[in-house]
């Protein structure tokens, strides 16, 4: 046995082993290096990687996990932020085929006079983009969100665009908000769209 097998045998005894584990506590990097080193071994059992490959597959791993809980978190805040970005599909009903502002006015004070207020907030929204669509201001589409809709706007009417984000923030949260939404709020969002309407060109209803 050369002297290098004898030192190593010597060091693999009970008594140097319990050396090392002792005070170490609890390490996760340590964990998830033996758990990483068993999977592969299970995967490639002729694979025996040493201590720096352990390394870098548990860097990769840890990153990956973390972008992925990254994406996720930008996916949610998009999707909910006041910022607009509620996609025209979450909440145009499928099969709403009516493009008339007309229409969807009418609707929201049939909502009202049922006290069916969110649903009441939502039906002027939809009067309002259907509206500026009319006017040529924008084009609804279902892919589009509501900032895309107020950079369109913005190209010839940057007031009525910075007022248009008001009014979609102001719709999700009463959308997508676990409060009740009242009558005073379904009011004061119509009289919010009107002006808008004014604003955009026409004040004619």
């Amino acid at each position: 046995m050369s002297p290098r097998e004898q030192l190593e045998d010597i060091l693999s005894g009970s008594e140097y082993e319990a050396y090392r584990n002792q005070g170490g506590g609890f390490s996760f990097w340590d964990w998830l290096l033996e758990k990483i080193g068993r999977f592969l071994s299970w995967l490639l059992p002729d694979l025996k990687p040493g201590e720096g490959t352990l390394n870098v597959f548990a860097l990769v791993l840890v990153l990956a996990l973390a972008g992925l809980l990254a994406w996720i978190g930008v996916l949610i805040a998009r999707r909910y932020s006041g910022g607009g970005r509620l996609r025209s599909r979450d909440y145009m009903a499928s099969g709403e085929a009516s493009r008339s502002w007309e229409h969807y006015w009418a609707q929201a004070e049939r909502h009202a006079e049922l006290g069916a207020w969110r649903d009441g907030v939502r039906a002027v929204f939809l009067a309002l983009l259907f509206y500026l669509e009319q006017r040529g201001r924008l084009r609804v589409e279902p892919w589009k969100t509501n900032r895309e809709y107020a950079e369109e706007l913005a190209e010839s009417n940057a007031g009525a665009a910075a007022g248009f984000l008001q009014a979609a923030t102001a719709f999700e949260r009463s959308w997508y908000g676990r409060g009740e939404v009242t009558g005073e709020q379904l009011e004061a969002f119509r009289r919010q769209a009107e002006s808008l309407m004014k604003e955009a060109g026409d004040s004619e209803r």
